[in-house]
């Protein structure tokens, strides 16, 4: 048995070397991003609902319901709600 903790959802975009990642990132009610990205002591982020893009090319790769990413991979990671178009 476990116990269902609360969790708010943002979208993100996360880039890499090579990879463009969107999808959605899952942190504790009213967590910043960049205090569960620095503050967590897992290596790894999971990320749901991800669409995996080539970075050069901007060719879609992959769609997966989940991927957990080596948080070390990360050299960018953004809300989509704060991009500007």
């Amino acid at each position: 048995m476990y116990v269902k903790i609360d969790k708010d959802s943002f979208e993100v975009i996360i880039l890499t070397v090579s990879l463009k990642i969107v999808g959605i990132v899952h942190t504790l009610p009213q967590e910043r991003l960049t205090d569960f990205m620095a503050e967590s002591t897992s290596d790894y982020l999971p990320v749901t609902d991800a669409a995996i893009y080539n970075l050069s090319d901007g060719n879609l790769i992959a769609k997966t319901k989940f991927l957990s990413l080596s948080r070390k991979d990360v050299t960018i990671i953004t809300l989509t709600s704060e991009m500007i178009k």
